[in-house]
C-alpha cells in the first residue's frame, strides 16, 4: 500500500471539512522527495541478500529486468491527485501481473505499495489492507519505504472501520521517528480516540499534533478539534 497542502483556515467551522484528496499526499510528497535514497537503499539491501544467499547471475539479472519493466509501468500511473477511481481500476491487473512476474525483486515491493493505493482509491479497503500488510512483511529491515506503507495502512484501516488496527499503524509510524509525518499521525490518533469518546486521550493527541512541525492538518482545524473534545469531557 499521497499528501497535500490546505490553505489556512481563517474562520472555524462547526464541523471540520477535509478535501477528499488529502489521504496519501503528505506521505507521497515525503516519498517523492526521498525516493532516490529510499529506493536505492532498499535495492541495495535486496542485492546484498541475494549475494549472501549465492543466487546465480540469472537471478541477479531479474532485478535489472524488473527495474526496467517497472519503469514502463510506473510511467502509466496517474499523476498525483489526478487519477480517478476508474484510472486506478484499470491499472490493478497490470500491477498484479507485474508482482507475479517479478516476485522477490525490489521493484515488486514498490508495485505492491502502488497496488495498495490503487485498491484504496477504488474503495476496496480490505484488499488495500491485505496488500499493504504483505508489503510491510516483505520490506527489508531498514527499508525507507516502511513509513509510507504504515501511512497507507493507517488510512486503509480507518476507512475500513477498524480504528484499533489503524491506531496500531499510526503508533508504529510515530515510533519510526519520522518528523515529517508525526503531526498527521498524532492528529489521526486524536480522531480515533474522539470517535471512541475517549476525549481526554483525543485532546492529548491533538495537542501533540498542534506542536509537531508541518502545516497539515492546519492549526485552525486542530484548535477547533481541541476545543470540541474539551467540551465533550
Amino acid at each position: 500500500m499521497g499528501a497535500k497542502k490546505i490553505k489556512p483556515v481563517k474562520k472555524l467551522q462547526k464541523k471540520p471539512v477535509l478535501t477528499p484528496d488529502t489521504t496519501f499526499a503528505k506521505a507521497r510528497k515525503w516519498a517523492d522527495k526521498n525516493y532516490a535514497i529510499v529506493f536505492g537503499a532498499c535495492t541495495a539491501i535486496l542485492f546484498t541478500v541475494i549475494a549472501v544467499w549465492g543466487f546465480s547471475a540469472h537471478d541477479r539479472s531479474k532485478q535489472v529486468r524488473a527495474q526496467s519493466d517497472y519503469g514502463t509501468l510506473v510511467s502509466r500511473l496517474p499523476a498525483e491527485d489526478k487519477g480517478s477511481a476508474a484510472d486506478w481500476e484499470k491499472l490493478i491487473p497490470d500491477l498484479q501481473t507485474f508482482i507475479s512476474e517479478h516476485e522477490d525483486t525490489a521493484p515488486a515491493l514498490n508495485a505492491r505499495i502502488e497496488l495498495a493505493k490503487a485498491f484504496f482509491e477504488t474503495k476496496r479497503y480490505g484488499d488495500a489492507i491485505k496488500t499493504g500488510e504483505e508489503a510491510l512483511k516483505l520490506a527489508p529491515a531498514g527499508c525507507g519505504l516502511k513509513p509510507l506503507i504504515l501511512y497507507q495502512l493507517g488510512y486503509a484501516y480507518q476507512s475500513a472501520g477498524k480504528p484499533d488496527e489503524a491506531a496500531n499503524e499510526w503508533t508504529s509510524l510515530k515510533q519510526l521517528g519520522m518528523e515529517d509525518l508525526e503531526r498527521e499521525a498524532d492528529w489521526n490518533l486524536g480522531r480515533i480516540s474522539e470517535g471512541k469518546k475517549e476525549f481526554a486521550r483525543a485532546a492529548e493527541m491533538y495537542q501533540l499534533a498542534s506542536k509537531a512541525p508541518g502545516d497539515y492538518p492546519p492549526a485552525a482545524l486542530i484548535d477547533q478539534q481541541i476545543a470540541r473534545v474539551k467540551t465533550g469531557q
